[in-house]
Order: structure tokens, then sequence, then C-alpha cells
């Protein structure tokens, strides 16, 4: 079973003033601070009124009955939307929607067998942590990263952690403000993609650099530096076709997906997310499994890079199998899988058995 992210509760009588609101408003800081303030007053008193409005919105969300999912003031309880899609998404679908990158859609071709019910490629030690990219709208990197730390999993039995700021940096295909998902795997077939630890810091002495900086650099990337981990090739699943997407998980490992990142989504806590969101692509994310509640409801596993702080310590369970062929949020739109043929000791096939 999932375990939720612990937040800060709301009841009624916390919105029943602004002092009690005030006092709802420095609980909440005391645990996240703040996404945006500066520490100015006046800048503390605006994001206050923001959140004002988002704690009425999560409070009378929850208080609904018949929902599968719950809200929550996590981290992002004092932006707004904009303000939130422009510092934590970033995803562009590219060319989705172009003659190339249809002629690169492959015939799914199973090589597990069928796929079971169920699938969670964490439990076959195909799924590194849950990361934060941070204030950057970098989601692209992660989402490609995680797919070629999947792949590479499934096909040598060695799970590493690989450097999304090489990806940052280097790669050509984006930046903070957005990026695409299909030329970084372009990337990652042509020149590889290294350790996060092995990645290089910033050449200054002076000052400490975690090996993820939120912020593109200069590329730092030594190809001649072993070990560099690389794919073959890269392709998408039929899209709007969510048994195909069913299929390429459990065939290929951990797929690499667009969806918009709602309002609802950007508060989600917990359960089996369906909605409210549409189609509007902005956000890339890792598919790393499927399953079913016990009432029987289809939902898809998906790893975020938002850190452990957000969701079900940093995953979403969205529904599955929705009337709608795009699926949920558009899940099945832009789904792309990495691939790795021998040398490699073990193959999918056989890494799933």
């Amino acid at each position: 079973a999932a375990t939720v992210q612990a937040d800060v509760p709301i009841t009624d009588k916390d919105l029943e003033t602004e002092e009690s609101m005030w006092s709802l408003y420095e609980r909440w800081r005391s645990v996240y601070s703040s996404s945006s303030s500066s520490g100015d007053l006046a800048e503390k008193v605006s994001r206050f009124e923001v959140f004002k409005k988002n704690a009425r919105y999560i409070h009378d969300f929850n208080k609904k009955e018949g929902n599968t999912y719950k809200l929550g003031l996590n981290k992002f309880a004092d932006l707004t939307l904009e303000e939130f899609t422009a510092k934590y998404t970033g995803a562009k679908p590219g060319t989705a929607g172009s003659s190339g990158a249809r002629a690169s859609i492959k015939p799914l071709e199973p090589v597990a067998g069928d796929a079971p019910p169920t699938w969670d490629w964490r439990e076959h030690g195909a799924v590194t942590r849950v990361k934060d990219q941070g204030q950057c709208g970098s989601c692209w990197a992660f989402s490609v990263v995680g797919a070629v730390e999947g792949n590479n999993a499934i096909m040598t039995g060695n799970l590493l952690t690989l450097s999304e700021q090489q990806v940052l940096d280097c790669s050509g295909a984006g930046d903070c403000n957005g990026g695409y998902t299909y030329y970084a795997f372009d990337y990652a077939v042509s020149n590889g993609i290294t350790l996060d630890q092995c990645y290089s810091p910033p050449p200054d002495p002076y000052f400490y650099y975690p090996k993820y900086e939120a912020a593109q650099d200069t590329c730092r990337f030594d190809p001649n530096k072993a070990p560099i981990v690389k794919i073959d090739s890269h392709s998408f699943v039929n899209p709007n076709d969510e048994e195909a997407l069913k299929q390429a998980v459990y065939s290929y490992g951990p797929v690499s997906v667009l969806i918009e990142a709602s309002n609802d989504f950007m508060y989600y806590q917990g359960g089996v997310f369906t909605g409210a969101c549409g189609t509007a692509l902005n956000h890339a994310v890792l598919l790393v499994g499927y399953g079913v509640t016990e009432d029987g409801t289809l939902y898809w596993i998906v790893k975020n890079s938002w850190s452990t702080e957000w969701g079900e310590n940093g995953y979403v369970r969205m529904i599955r199998n929705i009337p709608a062929p795009e699926g949920i949020c558009g899940i099945a739109m832009y789904p792309i899988y990495p691939t790795k043929s021998c040398p490699c000791p073990t193959a999918a096939a056989s890494a799933a058995a």
C-alpha cells in the first residue's frame, strides 16, 4: 500500500478568521518555508493572500464525498497555478505531431509476453530514488534520465543513478524554461549519460555545489571518462493507446510520458488521481508501472521529480483506461521508451521473468 506524505492539516476552524488563517499559514511556513517569499513583509503578505485561496480550495475539495484522491497543503501552497507551472514544469511536446516523429513509432513487439494485471518496476530494481528538479523547468531531463536508468538496469542488472545536470547542461534539448524529451533521448543515444557522482562540478574552489544545481551551467561532460551509459535508440509508443502503453511499460521498462500538471495535480497528496486536468501537455514524468485498487480501479504508477514531499512519497497513482483515448491528463499522448541491445548479460524478457 502506498504511504501518503504527511502534510499540514486544515480544519473548519482554521478558515474562520484572518487570524486563524494567518496561524495556519505560519504553521505551514514552519514546515515548508515558502516557495516564493524572499522574507520581505510585503511579499509575505502577498503570499498569504494566495495561500488563503489555495487553502480554502483544498479544504472544500477534501470535504466532498466520492473523491478518489486527496489534496494537501504541500510546498506549493503559496503559489498561483501560473507561478507553479513556470517554475516546476517545463515539458514541450516538440515533434509529436510531425511526420518525422510519427515515422519513429515502431510496432510494439512484446519481449516479455503478455502484460500481467499489475507491474511495478520499483520491485524489480529498475527505479532510482525520487529526485527534486527544484525551481527549474527541467522535468524533461529527469523523465529521460529516469527512463535511461531503468532501461540500463533491466538490460545489465545494475541500477545506476545518472546525471540530470549533464543532460540539462549539455544536451541542447532545453533549459530551466523547458525542454524536449525527444531531443534529450537523441543526446543519450549519441553521447550517453554519466553517473551523477561523476559529472564534474563547476570549477570554483570556494563553494560547494551539489551534483544537481537546479540551473543550467557550462557543459563539463568528459566523453573519455567512464562509466557512461548509452542507449541504442528510442521509440514512441503508439499514441492515444493505453493498452499499448501498458505493454510497453511491462516489455521495455519505465516510459517517459508527458501530462498536463493541473491545479489539482499541483496539490495532490494521495489516492488515485482522476483529474481535473486537460491535455495541454506541460510536464514530463516517468511511468514505472501499473496496478489496481481493491475496489477494481485501474491506475498508472508515476514517478515525479518534485521530491518526496509531494504526493505519495514523490509518486502519484493516476487512473488508467479512461474513455478518452489520450488517457488521464494526456498521459498516453507522448510516450517514449529507450532501447538497448547487447552486449548485455540480461535481456528485458528474462529480467521481467
